[in-house]
């Protein structure tokens, strides 16, 4: 027991940081997918995590450890990516086809540059599937900071960019609010951290894991936002807890598969 709380000790910023940004990445993905733009935020998670990779690269060319070239060329990449989507593609009719075809060429770029370079390929694999428990304490207390900021920004505003995602579905307006700006820049900032951060797995999955849990049986909106909450905040505190105790078990799994199991236990409750 007193091992249990020694690792406690050394993960004191991983582990809140990790069930933080679980929770707000499913907020955010709560509202893409109310947006019908779940294949875009896919897209826009490749975008940054191919600059993030490009970051690395150019650091092991130059022989220096800059680590905000990969968070600045993320950042960078997935803005792009963001603006294509908004002011190109989003127009297409055949757009989801589009949103792969793009998907694909980040991904096909990202192994190109592993492969054009073969030291990048454990930073790829750390990159692509993440190690939560790894994670350096200043990477884990941004990433808690930012999550507790605009975590508390999208809870208060819940229902203006409900009524905003509700409104783009139907185009029934077009929005140029500044909470919906914000929301915006927490979702490139906050999926780029967490892809350099926890990885490109994690992210994805805490994004839409919650969502595809929550959206049934959930009485009204309150109801479904407690459900997305509860199925982030519980399972990411199950899957690391479980990875601790079991070292021989890989962090990121543990979190995603927790997550499923406590969005599974709650069809059982009304």
């Amino acid at each position: 027991m007193s091992s249990f709380f020694e690792l406690l000790q050394i993960y004191r910023w991983s582990l809140p940081a990790s069930v933080v940004m679980a929770a707000v990445l499913a907020l955010i993905g709560g509202q893409w997918t109310a947006r019908e733009k779940s294949a875009q935020i896919f897209v826009l998670g490749q975008g940054s995590s191919l600059g993030i990779v490009l970051g690395l690269a150019l650091n092991i060319l130059w022989g220096s450890d800059l680590h905000g070239l990969s968070l600045f060329l993320g950042l960078s990449l997935g803005w792009l990516t963001l603006l294509i989507s908004d002011s190109v593609i989003e127009i297409r009719e055949d757009r989801n086809h589009t949103y792969l075809t793009l998907f694909v060429f980040f991904l096909s770029m990202t192994y190109l540059l592993t492969s054009l370079i073969p030291s990048l390929e454990s930073h790829m694999a750390s990159s692509y599937f993440g190690d939560v428990a790894v994670m350096s304490d200043f990477g884990a207390q941004a990433c808690l900071g930012l999550g507790l900021l605009f975590g508390g920004f999208i809870l208060f505003y819940w229902r203006s960019l409900t009524m905003i995602s509700f409104q783009l579905v139907n185009r029934s307006g077009i929005h140029k609010r500044i909470e919906n700006r914000i929301f915006d820049i927490a979702t490139l900032l906050l999926t780029t951290m967490a892809i350099q951060s926890m990885g490109y797995l994690y992210t994805i999955g805490s994004l839409f894991i919650g969502t595809s849990f929550a959206a049934h049986r959930s009485a009204n909106l309150k109801n479904y936002t407690q459900r997305l909450l509860v199925i982030a905040l519980l399972g990411s505190l199950l899957g690391f807890t479980v990875s601790l105790i079991s070292t021989a078990l890989p962090t990121v799994p543990c979190i995603l598969l927790g997550q499923m199991i406590v969005g599974g236990l709650s069809y059982t409750k009304k």
